[in-house]
């Protein structure tokens, strides 16, 4: 009776250790992945306060190592003496961007016309994909917006000084660790801040469990075939369709990883290549004990 209560209390150690490792993994993800939500703060230039500024929301929607491209989307709140609507600019302005796929890095925005704009592509400027799942990448943002004259207008409602700007940043990418820093250039009328990038957690973690994967498939093929080799049996039929299927199967598990991109990554070189040769050259040892020692029956 005794024997089975302890049987019984070690499960239960055992159950309560599994869900306290659960538990602290998902803390560890959620985590990682809050760090993208702290607010930003940009330097202030003057302690007078401005007359009016334009908030301005920039969320990350996707992220591409292999075309070195980050994409985002901006939303605009404008307040004070720039705002004629929620959305709507009292006077006609000009942002400039070093959006990758804005002609002229120039986006004009009319006066009483909202403020919408396309889905911004800003490159990877550094970070090398063959690192994967290790690969980090940097994306320089740089935004300023600048009033243009009224036409038609005697004067301009206000100066054709540049518009102070306050910047929140939000990303939220499966697959993906997103964070920002604001760069020495970066002030209350420039946004310039670096936005880096990772693989997340549980790409990484699923990434290595393929690797280790691999690894044990191939070498339990190698110890089949060593151990066929000294038996001096004739191995069988499904050891050998066992192991080509091994074969075959493993370029489909290494793209299962998350967002892997081609053949030549650093998780290739990890296990991939190497895993295949080895059940190459357990495949071929199998292969030729059976050839060896098969003997037709005799009619």
């Amino acid at each position: 009776m005794q024997i089975v209560n302890r049987n019984h209390l070690k499960k239960i150690i055992i159950l309560i250790c599994s869900a306290i490792a659960l538990f602290a993994i998902i803390l560890s993800i959620y985590a990682q992945s809050a760090i993208a939500q702290e607010p930003y703060s940009p330097s202030q230039d003057t302690a007078v306060p401005p007359k009016g500024l334009v908030e301005v929301k920039m969320t990350v929607i996707g992220v591409d190592p292999v075309k070195n491209e980050l994409e985002t989307r901006l939303q605009f709140e404008l307040k004070g003496i720039y705002k004629k609507g929620p959305t709507y600019p009292a006077q006609d302005l000009l942002m400039t961007v070093n959006g990758a796929n804005v002609e002229d890095s120039e986006i004009t925005f009319k006066e009483g016309k909202p403020m919408i704009v396309p889905a911004l592509k800003f490159n990877l400027v550094k970070g090398k994909i063959n690192n994967y799942p290790f690969d980090r990448h940097i994306a320089k943002v740089a935004i300023s917006i600048d009033p243009l004259p009224s036409i038609g207008k005697k004067f301009a409602p206000f100066e054709l000084n540049p518009v102070p700007l306050v910047f929140k940043f939000n990303a939220d990418v499966p697959g993906f660790d997103i964070t920002y820093k604001p760069l020495e250039e970066n002030s209350s009328i420039f946004i310039y801040i670096d936005v880096r990038t990772a693989r997340s957690l549980p790409v990484k973690f699923f990434a290595l469990t393929i690797i280790v994967i691999m690894w044990v498939l191939s070498i339990m093929a190698l110890l089949l075939a060593l151990k066929v080799m000294k038996s001096g049996k004739l191995p069988e039929v499904g050891m050998l369709s066992w192991t080509a299927v091994m074969l075959f199967a493993f370029p489909a598990i290494r793209n299962s990883q998350p967002g892997v991109p081609p053949v030549g990554t650093a998780s290739d070189f990890l296990s991939f290549f190497w895993t295949e040769i080895i059940v190459v050259v357990a495949l071929v040892i199998i292969g030729s004990c059976w050839l060896k020692r098969y003997h037709p029956p005799i009619e």
